[in-house]
């Protein structure tokens, strides 16, 4: 008799997405929960090492156009009334782009290794909202953005320059000073962990996250747009021909929706089986949510939709009944609270890169 075979169960782990090692996406089964775990959770940097900052010695220094300078312990950060809520992150390049655009189109080394969607995720973040640090330092009325510097820097990653960037962001004003643009140090009821930003990061809610600053060191009040490295050479497309503005700079997330149930590769039986996914708008409220089972021939509404919390994303389910063994083609499709729905087509085809790629996708199944 031949011996018994035992099935040994693998944990899931974060995914390689570039040979440089900067980027890791979550795996599929950490998005099929509400609250993606720190272990799975993706990282997005843009150089090898994240930056080991010394909790003793760190300072985050507030300057510019402010009434006093200030220089903060993260122990004084704390003192301050603590913010905590969901906030979902998606990586401006969290998407593939399609075959038939990268045959015909110039696409970035960095563009090329995004194979999927697990450049994002939800979590409970604890922090104090950046208005209550930047009314220690009292702001200016000639104040017109708040730019973020960041402990890492580095040589730029796509045009490989030997001269060192560090990376910096800037907000505006208005989006500065909403209560729910915060400075975190925990992740899910945990300190915050260095791939995520240890000691102190931004967190720019409903916004793309190249947005929120990690190992944040200074916070500077300028009266002037911050015109530095990566708002102006990274994270835009090119608009269509004939636009007057040649690029999109992108902020806030674009509404999208994923399938998270199934994962890839996964059997579904005949008799039936429930379908998840979630969907997601930034600043705006998921409306509607719909799918498709046929490639996009008949659509209609999903079965429940759990309300979201806070910033998160709004989970959804679908009971589906195949007709019968075989191949089918899922698509879910999203509308926001402004009426705005997720393209058919690839919304970046003038150049190629997939920055804020919300498109429909279809998601392949095999039914058995």
């Amino acid at each position: 008799m031949a011996a018994q075979q035992t099935r040994t169960k693998v944990k899931p782990q974060l995914i390689p997405t570039n040979v440089g090692l900067r980027t890791f996406a979550a795996p599929p089964q950490a998005l099929q929960e509400n609250i993606v775990p720190n272990d799975l959770y993706y990282v997005r940097n843009h150089w090898t090492d994240s930056p080991d900052i010394d909790l003793a010695t760190y300072r985050l220094t507030v300057d510019g156009e402010v009434e006093r300078t200030i220089s903060l312990t993260m122990d004084e950060i704390k003192k301050l009334p603590q913010r905590r809520f969901q906030v979902t992150f998606e990586c401006c390049g969290n998407s593939p782009v399609p075959e038939y655009y990268t045959k015909s189109l110039r696409i970035s080394s960095v563009m090329e290794q995004i194979k999927g969607h697990g450049i994002m995720g939800n979590a409970e973040w604890a922090g104090v909202s950046l208005a209550d640090v930047l009314e220690l330092a009292g702001v200016k009325s000639s104040a017109v953005e708040v730019m973020f510097e960041g402990a890492d820097h580095g040589p730029d990653e796509v045009v490989g320059d030997p001269a060192e960037v560090r990376y910096e962001r800037s907000l505006p004003m208005a989006k500065a000073n909403h209560k729910d643009t915060l400075l975190v140090y925990e992740m899910n009821g945990e300190p915050l962990p260095q791939a995520h930003g240890f000691p102190l990061r931004l967190l720019v809610s409903g916004w793309y996250g190249m947005n929120s600053v990690k190992w944040l060191t200074g916070i500077h009040v300028l009266d002037h747009e911050f015109k530095g490295f990566y708002m102006t050479e990274r994270y835009m497309t090119q608009n269509e021909p004939g636009n007057p503005v040649p690029y999109r700079y992108y902020t806030k997330l674009r509404v999208k929706s994923i399938i998270t149930s199934p994962v890839p590769g996964e059997i579904v039986p005949v008799d039936g089986y429930t379908l998840a996914g979630a969907a997601w708008s930034g600043e705006e409220e998921i409306s509607k949510i719909e799918i498709s089972t046929d490639g996009g021939s008949t659509w209609g509404p999903v079965d429940v939709v759990i309300p979201p919390s806070a910033y998160s994303w709004t989970r959804w389910e679908h009971n589906w009944k195949p007709k019968g063994p075989g191949s089918y083609t899922l698509m879910s499709r999203a509308t926001n609270s402004k009426g705005e729905t997720q393209p058919m087509e690839f919304p970046n085809k003038w150049d190629g890169r997939g920055y804020g790629n919300n498109m429909v996708f279809p998601y392949e199944v095999e039914v058995d």
